[in-house]
C-alpha cells in the first residue's frame, strides 16, 4: 500500500520521516513489548512541491508499506501522531494518470474519471529520497 502524509514540516529530514514511520509501524503486544512486525516500510521519500506561480513550497511524505492486508489499521496507527509538533493525517496514495494522458484531456480540464482536474499548473515536484520511489514521478 502507498501512503501519503500531506503537509509535513519543511524541516523534516528523510531520516526523521523513516524513524517516524518505523516507530508507528511497530506493533505493541501485551505489557508493551514489541511483537513480530506485520507491517514493513519498503520505501519512502519526501516530495517537495514548489508552486512556480506563487513561490509557495510544501512537503509531503510518501511511503510504500507492506501491510499484510491491514491497511485501515496501519492508517489508524499513523494518524494523529505528532511529527515536529504537527499531527499527521496519512491516507492511501493512488497513482494518477500519465502526463501524456492528462495532456490529451487538458482542453476539458477534467480528469479521465470525470471529476475536475485538481493539479495546479506550474507545480514543480522534487523527490528527496533514497530511491525506489523515483519511478512514481516517471509515471506522472
Amino acid at each position: 500500500m502507498w501512503v501519503i502524509i500531506p503537509g509535513i514540516p519543511l524541516s523534516t529530514s528523510q531520516s526523521e520521516l523513516r524513524q517516524f514511520l518505523n516507530r508507528r509501524l511497530k506493533r505493541k503486544g501485551w505489557l508493551g513489548l514489541s511483537i513480530r512486525r506485520r507491517n514493513r516500510l519498503k520505501s519512502y521519500s519526501i516530495l517537495r512541491m514548489t508552486d512556480q506561480l506563487t513561490g509557495s513550497v510544501e512537503c509531503h511524505g510518501l511511503a510504500e508499506l507492506e501491510t499484510a492486508g491491514r491497511d485501515e489499521e496501519t492508517l489508524r496507527n499513523l494518524n494523529g501522531h505528532q511529527l515536529h509538533g504537527r499531527p499527521v493525517a496519512a491516507r492511501k496514495y493512488y497513482h494518477r494518470s500519465t502526463k501524456a494522458h492528462r495532456e490529451a484531456h487538458m482542453e476539458e480540464r477534467e480528469s479521465p474519471s470525470g471529476r475536475p482536474e485538481r493539479r495546479r499548473p506550474g507545480l514543480h515536484i522534487e523527490m528527496l529520497g533514497p530511491g525506489p520511489v523515483d519511478s512514481l514521478l516517471q509515471r506522472r
